[in-house]
């Protein structure tokens, strides 16, 4: 357990209870919307899912920048976490988008909607950067 830091147990708990009272007060304490009902509560997860993806992938991006300056390994290495945490964030994003879509819209995706579209691309293209990073041998 030393490899992961003191307290990272300690922290996985607390975040993993805070998550449960969270999503408790989601489905108990919220009200229902008065034009979408229960399906309306979705956003509750979706909305905060996509803030933390898109600030990971910019987070990979300052990371990215910084490698290359630097050259440091490090930094490298916290790029592709924070993409890899990311795409399977920007997973749950479209997978909750889907489902709030269906219920609004008739329609599992609507490819005349610029934001999922470009979600997707994005996603797409953070996606296919692991296979890339490996395939390019290291010179150092």
């Amino acid at each position: 357990m030393a490899v992961f830091g003191r307290g990272l147990v300690t922290l996985a708990l607390i975040t993993a209870a805070a998550v449960g009272i969270a999503l408790g007060m989601v489905f108990l304490y919220a009200p229902l919307d008065a034009d979408q009902g229960f399906v309306q509560k979705i956003f509750y997860l979706h909305v905060p899912l996509a803030l933390v993806a898109l600030a990971g992938f910019v987070a990979a991006g300052v990371m990215g920048a910084l490698h290359l300056r630097s050259g440091d390994s490090a930094w490298d290495l916290r790029s592709y976490v924070a993409i890899h945490l990311s795409t399977i964030l920007g997973v749950g994003v479209l997978v909750t988008g889907a489902i709030w879509a269906r219920a609004s819209w008739g329609h599992w995706w609507v490819w005349s909607e610029p934001t999922l579209v470009a979600f997707l691309i994005v996603f797409l293209l953070y996606a296919v950067y692991p296979m890339l990073r490996f395939s390019i041998e290291d010179p150092g």
